[in-house]
């Protein structure tokens, strides 16, 4: 570590425990994730240490950038897609001299409060990001840029991987391997990147001469915790089934794994799967499947320095795409 890395102050467990109320041995578990927590445990842990980190930040007179994200409680599962991409910013964040102050993004947020002595804001992934919310934090004057997420109006800087041409990659793949019944686990609407994969999905479909078959697609059934599961039942119990899966991400594949198993189906021999991220997982299945790897840590670490650039007054619009590539993985996580 170099002497910045090295001078850097967090809030301390005692800190985080007083203002939430919780003992010291709680708080301690759940910022290292362990143990098992009401999720409104976790939330207010988390949320008081990114409180008193910012306090922290701007009593130093530390330059500081706010990393907005709904969704907290996935950031901190393992494997988690996000995860990654936060670890990436912060460290990027570190190297050119800023504090990342991490926020939650929820329905009855005061946006005001997320720009008091920010240096820039960056502004990850969709669902309650909306493009609303984008031009609302745009009138600020801040800068700030998009990861996993783009404007349709086209006029802010966002940095992604290729979801696009992930879900092309995927589908060709599965075409050139002879399948003409190609299944589609689909995910949220809400989030861009699942919607961009489809629409890779359809284009490769069509650029090889086949029918976009809407039965099957399946509809999203999506269990809160087991992605991907009722949808591959759904696409299993069709009359005429598809002979290959495109999970529009990993963890739909391993759900939908968990299913195949349950129904007495095996890979390969009754069923192709291709999944989307490359993050490994930890559901007990161990089959091995295809994925398209999504550059997660590249695009967090463009996205910081896309930002630096901003700050110094630089302009700087439209979308920076990073492609991603075809890989094996292990459900299992070993890669």
């Amino acid at each position: 570590m170099n002497g910045r890395q090295d001078s850097r102050k967090k809030p301390s467990i005692k800190e985080i425990a007083d203002l939430t109320g919780f003992s010291p041995a709680t708080v301690s578990l759940v910022l290292n994730n362990k143990g098992a927590f009401a999720e409104e445990t976790k939330h207010s842990i988390r949320q008081a240490f990114a409180e008193l980190s910012h306090d922290l930040a701007v009593a130093e007179g530390k330059r500081f950038v706010r990393l907005l994200i709904e969704e907290y409680a996935a950031l901190f599962e393992r494997d988690s897609y996000n995860s990654e991409i936060v670890r990436a910013i912060e460290n990027e964040c570190r190297l050119l001299g800023f504090e990342m102050v991490l926020t939650f993004v929820r329905e009855d947020n005061d946006t005001r409060e997320w720009l008091d002595n920010v240096a820039g804001l960056i502004l990850v992934g969709g669902g309650l990001i909306t493009d609303e919310l984008i031009e609302e934090l745009k009138r600020s004057g801040i800068p700030l840029v998009l990861v996993d997420n783009y404007s349709h109006s086209g006029n802010t800087l966002s940095v992604h991987s290729d979801h696009y041409g992930a879900g092309y990659l995927a589908t060709a793949y599965l075409i050139e391997r002879g399948h003409r019944r190609i299944g589609f686990i689909s995910g949220p609407a809400k989030y861009k990147p699942l919607v961009d994969r489809y629409a890779g999905y359809c284009a490769a479909l069509m650029e090889h001469g086949l029918p976009l078959v809407p039965e099957l697609i399946s509809p999203n059934l999506d269990r809160k915790y087991v992605k991907g599961y009722l949808e591959m039942k759904y696409l299993m119990e069709l009359p005429d089934r598809p002979s290959a899966v495109f999970a529009v991400s990993d963890r739909s594949a391993f759900g939908a794994l968990q299913a195949l198993r349950e129904l007495g189906l095996h890979l390969t021999a009754d069923v192709e799967l291709i999944g989307c991220d490359n993050i490994g997982g930890n559901e007990g299945v161990a089959d091995r499947i295809a994925t398209v790897h999504i550059p997660r840590a590249e695009v967090g670490q463009m996205a910081v320095r896309f930002l630096n650039e901003t700050i110094k007054g630089n302009t700087l619009e439209g979308k920076v795409v990073i492609p991603g590539k075809l890989v094996w993985t292990r459900a299992d996580g070993d890669n």
